[in-house]
């Protein structure tokens, strides 16, 4: 039975590598657009078809009588290599394919070896040659790289769905990050689109993931301009440094406006392919925090990867209640800056009891002194300090500017060596009209306040739409979306006005919400989904730098109540 298994993977295999290079050698040699277009999602429609095949059809190597664990552990392997063949699907068609993946990626929509196979997309995507990216840079900014950088780095230092970054130099020594747009990564957007979306049906996957594909395609279109970046940019850079200058740094884009900019070889260093930036000095903020989570994850009995693939997370129904560590972080509360300062120098007396003891044990004793005694715990950032700033900016952008990030995840925040943060990446941006600005204004608040009667109003007036209207669903939803998520406190708070049972797990809060027991969601829009994404994410920063559980309304509020009195003086 094992022989025949592996027989039919193989076969599977090269089945699957003759049709796939078939289908890619037609993408390269018919030229109308639309054709390579169809040919690319032929390609991925199949592929993920005959994977499917693969895995219904490949023989078992468990016999009658194994247990239910080795029959389980035999489905686990034959997924793993169902997720390492769509992996390399993926892979082998790039753009809009990868950028599928990782939105879904640990979004509760496909097994766990699946998010496992797809969690390296997620950190380094395939990078192109330095030639295909030098010949990129050169045709868009019109004159050869020598002639406008000093020096300019041939590896890149990150790679994404639909660009890749390469540090450089200019000519008068500042030194700049250059993003560059893969090539035709635009020109078949929309074909990938439908291509993935018909796929998702065919696995049975259509209705729940349309919403996701929606909004992605919205926002994925505004980020093949990086002209369009650039201006946000610096927009962005003008509204939010005059007040928060001496707490953040935004990097401005190197165009006309920009000193460094060379006028004499080119009008602007930044193009619809090719966005070049001021570089920031800083580190990314995850690499001061790893450490202490690390630690919290071994005290827990889980390796920082589970603790990471728990955290990021999207579908509440997937995590393991019983860890003892996501119950921990369920019930956190909100940390002090008071409580984050004391936390810090008991961290450094420890350090240095322990060095001296480690050093008195060998000096006086000639001893070996434990392990510990050498290892210093690392100093913990003022969590609650930078989580306050991080709300307080973007408040400011979302209802000052009405123009805000709606993806500040904690790859995109640095600590700068002077103790500010560093703000990088602004391709996923919404704009708000002071109309939305109001609504959402009004709903943070009464979010905030606990004002229960008025958040279902405030939420409706934001565009959010039900079948039947019911409340009792904008209650619930509102708070989860805008507040501190599934929190025990709200939701039990909640309960009776909404008619859910006290304490309940996980799986029954989804019911209500997803599951259609209160009414359906019919109308989500865009500017709704993006506000929540970015109040998600300013969540989970707030979590992983040690600031607790915070509530995004309640710290987004002094902004709300600003904006509010700001128009009312106006009218």
């Amino acid at each position: 039975m094992a022989y025949s298994a592996e027989r039919s993977n193989a076969q599977s295999s090269g089945i699957l590598d003759h049709i796939s290079g078939f289908f890619g050698s037609l993408a390269g040699s018919v030229t109308p657009t639309w054709m390579q277009g169809c040919s690319r999602g032929v390609r991925f429609v199949w592929g993920v078809l005959w994977i499917a095949i693969m895995y219904f059809m490949t023989p078992s190597r468990c016999g009658r009588d194994a247990t239910e664990q080795e029959r389980q552990e035999e489905a686990s392997r034959l997924r793993k290599k169902c997720a390492d063949r769509a992996l390399e699907l993926i892979l082998s068609l790039k753009g809009y394919y990868i950028k599928a993946a990782q939105t879904l990626c640990g979004a509760g929509q496909f097994p766990p070896e699946f998010d496992e196979a797809f969690a390296v997309l997620l950190d380094q995507c395939p990078q192109e040659p330095f030639e295909v990216i030098a010949d990129i840079v050169e045709r868009e900014l019109g004159s050869p790289i020598s002639d406008l950088f000093q020096d300019f780095a041939e590896e890149a230092v990150a790679a994404a769905s639909i660009a890749q970054v390469h540090m450089a130099t200019l000519k008068d020594g500042r030194e700049v990050a250059v993003k560059v747009q893969y090539p035709e990564v635009e020109r078949f957007f929309q074909m990938d689109v439908g291509a993935v979306s018909f796929a998702m049906q065919l696995i049975g996957m259509g209705s729940q993931v349309k919403e996701v594909f929606q909004t992605m395609q919205d926002n994925f279109k505004q980020e093949f301009d990086f002209t369009a970046e650039a201006r946000v940019m610096r927009q962005v850079a003008e509204q939010v440094l005059p007040q928060f200058g001496h707490q953040v740094t935004i990097p401005l884009p190197i165009d006309g406006a920009h000193p460094s900019c060379p006028s004499g070889l080119t009008a602007t260093m930044c193009t619809a392919k090719v966005l070049t930036m001021e570089r920031l000095a800083g580190t990314p903020i995850r690499k001061h925090v790893l450490p202490l989570m690390k630690m919290y994850a071994e005290a827990h009995g889980m390796t920082w990867e589970e603790l990471k693939r728990i955290l990021e997370t999207k579908d509440m129904t997937k995590v393991d209640l019983s860890n003892p560590a996501v119950r921990r972080a369920m019930k956190m509360g909100e940390v002090t800056e008071c409580q984050s300062q004391m936390l810090a120098v008991g961290i450094k007396v420890r350090n240095v009891t322990s060095r001296l003891l480690g050093n008195c044990m060998e000096g006086c004793f000639g001893a070996t002194p434990p392990k510990w005694t050498k290892q210093a715990v690392p100093i913990p950032l003022n969590g609650p300090r930078l989580a306050r700033i991080l709300y307080e900016v973007h408040g400011h952008e979302m209802f000052q500017g009405g123009l805000f990030n709606s993806d500040p995840h904690a790859g995109n925040v640095f600590m700068m060596p002077d103790g500010k943060l560093g703000l990088i990446d602004y391709g996923a941006c919404m704009r708000l009209d002071e109309d939305q600005r109001t609504h959402i204004a009004r709903m943070l608040i009464a979010i905030a306040d606990e004002d229960d009667d008025n958040v279902a109003p405030a939420f409706w007036a934001c565009g959010f739409r039900s079948r039947n209207q019911d409340p009792r669903l904008a209650l619930l939803l509102a708070h989860v979306f805008f507040n501190r998520g599934p929190y025990p406190y709200d939701m039990n708070r909640l309960a009776p006005k909404v008619g859910m049972p006290q304490a309940a797990d996980i799986m029954t809060l989804d019911g209500y919400i997803r599951g259609g027991k209160l009414d359906e969601i019919e109308e989500f829009p865009g500017h709704l989904v993006l506000l929540q994404r970015c109040a998600m994410v300013l969540s989970g920063i707030a979590m992983e730098i040690g600031a607790g559980r915070l509530s995004s309304a309640k710290m987004l509020k002094p902004q709300a109540e600003l904006w509010l009195k700001q128009r009312a003086a106006r009218e």
